[in-house]
């Protein structure tokens, strides 16, 4: 096994070492690190926006002088750059990667942001996609639909949308606010999940470790909250129809209407209101506890 190890060092290091020889290998990698802010455009007329990142955090936010504009960091040898095109009354903004493998090498505490400034307030569907980076909507928009997702970056959604709300973070925080979608969905690995302010038809937010913050939260018809291992807590929520679930974590906070509950809990303390009246409210944990109050 050691003889193995050391032949595959042995063998890095003749990669780099033939790498230094052609010139194009440089230790400190200051040219993969080296960005510069380039600025598009953006003069044709489009409704729909589509952005795809890898490394950069994602940003839209109204434009101040009504001019629609991307300000993208590329690289200054050209190994990273971006292109922004509209066809068919769609926004695409895309990041290309043609750095070599050992152009990755060394380390930048620099944040990243691929800013996009829009005029209008009304659009229609909105799709952000990224990996490592966040994604961040300020609020003064208004979209037909969204489709925001990140795999360890963190998900921030402020302004409105019409039809259907996704938000998925694998390992990054969801928070959504002011929001008022036919159907609205959050979903994270062991990220948290904040909804506030949330006028929806049909609500679910789901998370595997990490908790559920519910303020302000009304669905009209179904109300869904799944925590694994974190807990779930509301805030002057209601539904036509709740389902809370958390295996370890506790279930409390307060509802705005009296509910038939229905309760399940192995080894927690259950404290809930007693009705005869009003929407099923399905309640069950493994090991929380369960404690609801009606807010008069």
């Amino acid at each position: 096994m050691l003889c193995a190890a050391f032949l595959l060092v042995a063998v890095g290091g003749l990669m780099i070492a033939a790498a230094v020889v052609k010139g194009n290998f440089d230790l400190d990698n200051r040219k993969g690190l080296s960005d510069e802010m380039k600025t598009f455009e953006v003069t044709e007329a489009f409704s729909d926006i589509h952005v795809e990142d890898v490394e950069s955090n994602i940003h839209l936010l109204p434009a101040a002088d009504g001019e629609c504009r991307v300000v993208c960091p590329e690289k200054l040898d050209g190994s990273v750059y971006y292109t922004v095109t509209v066809s068919g009354g769609k926004l695409s903004i895309q990041r290309h990667d043609r750095r070599k493998w050992f152009q990755y090498i060394g380390i930048s505490l620099k944040s990243q942001d691929v800013k996009i400034y829009l005029p209008e307030e009304a659009y229609g569907k909105l799709t952000a996609h990224s990996v490592s980076g966040s994604i961040r909507v300020e609020e003064g928009f208004t979209f037909e639909n969204a489709n925001l997702e990140s795999t360890s970056g963190s998900i921030r959604m402020y302004s409105a949308v019409e039809k259907t709300l996704t938000a998925e973070s694998t390992s990054g925080r969801v928070t959504i606010e002011n929001a008022s979608p036919e159907i609205l969905t959050a979903k994270t690995g062991s990220g948290r999940i904040a909804l506030s302010h949330i006028r929806s038809a049909e609500i679910s937010a789901r998370s595997t470790s990490g908790k559920i913050e519910l303020t302000d939260v009304i669905a009209e018809e179904k109300l869904y909250a799944r925590s694994t291992s974190g807990g779930v807590a509301l805030e002057g929520c209601d539904g036509g129809a709740i389902r809370l679930e958390s295996t370890s974590g506790s279930v409390k906070g307060t509802l705005l209407s009296e509910k038939i509950f229905i309760t399940d809990s192995a080894s927690g303390s259950v404290r809930v209101p007693r009705s005869a009246a009003g929407g099923e409210c399905e309640i069950s944990t493994t090991s929380g506890s369960i404690e609801i109050e009606i807010r008069q």
